[in-house]
């Protein structure tokens, strides 16, 4: 009987490990979800300002608006790397915190 007893009791605890391990995958996927949505928003807003700077600077100088607009690409490429690593970091800390 005692054997019955520990059988049912470890297969509740799985169960609960279970349910624990989905829930918090749940809150991963959340909190990715929402990165994903300021990462989006980042590279959106980036991109109209390379171009209405590009644009910009094309009507005087062509070779100075192309320079213009690749450092901006630049600084955009940058503010992403620095993004997605903070996101990264953010998840390896924190994998069931959300904001």
């Amino acid at each position: 009987m005692a054997h019955q007893e520990n059988q049912v009791t470890g297969k509740i605890s799985e169960d609960l490990d279970d349910e624990k391990r989905l829930y918090e995958c749940v809150r991963k996927y959340e909190i990715i979800v929402k990165q994903f949505d300021e990462l989006m928003a980042i590279m959106s807003n980036g991109n109209a300002v390379a171009k209405t700077k590009w644009r910009k600077g094309r009507r005087g100088n062509a070779s100075g608006g192309r320079a213009a607009a690749s450092s901006i690409q630049t600084n955009n490429n940058e503010i992403v790397v620095q993004t997605v690593t903070r996101f990264l970091h953010e998840l390896r800390n924190n994998p069931t915190d959300s904001e």
